[in-house]
């Protein structure tokens, strides 16, 4: 009985896996919600009878259904069971992959040769994935670069499976090893590769991601285009909020707001709890640029899709909340800001990367600086950089870049020995990385940004003669972000002038 449950629940997550990237979305994410009591039931007694084949087939057909869910715990644990079971794909001298076409489950189980290889490989990728929670430290466990070493030499360019999930991690074991230089090169040979491949739904995903990661309005209008071409209602919400955002970033307020509100129906259409409050609360924030005088229904509107968006897990609430204390900070009421930021704290769970973490130290330091407190933003500052550290500095650049401006303003404001010095140093580097193609997850705002910017310049050349300004910027433009990350850092320190 308990072989015949198992066999049954498998049979319906691989076919319904495939759904869940078509016109018949809507109908197999309820299918798998409905029945996920017995997935994990099936789940359960594929890993009680050893069986590693069965528990690789439900993860690979569940894995992105726990994504779009937002079920990182499941994700987390069977991807570790499956792991558990079998042999390691990646283990020293690691066997060369060979193409593999299609996905490991097209078929059921018993699986042989290369497509039970490639099923082991996918299975160690997921688990890997999961451990994005770990954030920086993830890259400083023993034996973790020796791993992603090995995970590099197994696959090579231009296998079909690297333009997949959960394939195109290879891209960012690259990344991550030192072998691609970039996250703008990374995503580049993802796009690349899986346009190789021919259109479809991966190059959707490969061109959403970086629409959403490098800011680029031509991308999220191809993803769109082959996500409507698909009938993924998921793709279609997401590259229309890619496109938005990269609207908003150029001050395209009213194309971006448009956006935003077919985004929030697309997702509603789809059920997708999780994206709901975000674009509603990007387009109810986007309302409140455009009317600078006050828009008292769009800010009822944001407040009500962040405290939503608080109940979805940390990256929706970051989302959320973040947009309010913005909104908040920008019409003169720090407290209230401050107490969506302690609420969005909160809200964070153990498996919280440490990226928010330094996104939220560094609008504390905002606010801060917002207040006057400048010498309590500088030590925020300096905890948040290490908090970003590492994996931002590869994934996620501009949440490091964005400090800089903010250290920049609050070394102006203090004023201590050398802080001005420091302060124009700090807003050259800021300068130099913090562009509109700097790619990477951008933690404020175009009109925060702005405004960081222009207090910190303005604090700068009232403490600075203009020759001495123009100097100290000139040095902190030469310098890489990693050394202008040192210098916010040590707040206390005064480096020579």
């Amino acid at each position: 009985v308990e072989r015949r449950h198992l066999a049954y629940y498998r049979e319906l997550a691989r076919r319904t896996d495939p759904e869940l990237r078509g016109p018949g979305q809507v109908a197999a994410i309820a299918r798998f919600e409905r029945e996920h009591d017995n997935l994990r039931g099936a789940l359960r007694a594929a890993v009680a009878l050893g069986d590693e084949q069965e528990v690789l087939c439900l993860v690979h057909c569940l894995s992105w259904f726990w994504q779009l869910r937002n079920h990182q715990v499941d994700a987390r644990t069977w991807a570790a069971e499956a792991a558990r079971l079998g042999p390691d794909p990646f283990e020293e001298p690691v066997r060369p992959a060979r193409p593999f076409d299609g996905r490991c489950a097209d078929v059921p189980p018993p699986w042989t040769g290369e497509r039970l290889r490639e099923a082991r490989r996918g299975g160690r990728l997921y688990a890997l994935a999961t451990e994005g929670g770990a954030g920086a430290t993830v890259l400083e466990r023993p034996g973790t670069r020796a791993r992603l070493s090995a995970l590099v030499s197994a696959y090579r360019p231009g296998l079909p499976q690297t333009c997949r999930q959960p394939g195109t991690m290879w891209y960012f074991a690259r990344l991550m090893t030192g072998e691609l230089t970039s996250l703008d090169e990374t995503l580049t040979e993802i796009v690349g590769a899986c346009r190789d491949q021919g259109p479809g739904w991966d190059l959707g995903f490969a061109l959403l991601m970086r629409a959403k990661l490098a800011g680029r309005e031509a991308d999220a209008e191809e993803a769109l285009a082959l996500f409507e071409a698909a009938g993924d209602a998921w793709g279609i919400a997401e590259s229309l909020a890619a496109r938005g955002e990269a609207y908003e970033q150029t001050g395209r307020l009213a194309e971006a707001a448009a956006d935003f509100e077919r985004a929030t129906e697309a997702a509603a259409r789809v059920g997708a709890r999780s994206q709901v409050p975000v674009f509603t609360a990007r387009l109810a924030a986007v309302r409140l640029r455009l009317r600078p005088g006050g828009d008292p229904a769009a800010e009822r509107l944001l407040v009500e899709a962040a405290n939503e968006a608080g109940e979805r897990g940390a990256e929706a609430a970051g989302a959320g909340r973040m947009l309010l204390v913005q909104h908040y900070g920008h019409t003169g009421r720090t407290g209230l800001a401050r107490a969506q930021l302690t609420l969005l704290e909160g809200e964070f769970g153990e498996v919280t990367p440490s990226l928010f973490w330094g996104l939220a130290g560094g609008t504390w330091a905002w606010l801060d600086c917002l207040d006057g407190a400048y010498d309590r933003a500088l030590e925020r500052l300096a905890r948040a950089v290490v908090d970003v550290e590492t994996l931002a500095h590869l994934v996620a650049p501009h949440l490091v870049v964005a400090q800089f401006g903010t250290a920049a303003w609050a070394r102006g404001g203090r004023g201590g020995p050398g802080d001005a010095e420091t302060g124009a140093r700090l807003l050259g580097a800021y300068d130099a990385h913090a562009g509109p193609g700097s790619g990477g997850f951008r933690p404020f705002t175009s009109q925060t940004e702005s405004l960081i910017r222009t207090r910190a310049e303005a604090a700068l050349r009232a403490a600075l003669a203009p020759e001495a300004y123009a100097r100290h910027h000139e040095e902190g433009a030469a310098l890489s972000p990693r050394a202008a990350a040192d210098l916010v850092r040590r707040p206390r320190e005064a480096p020579d002038a």
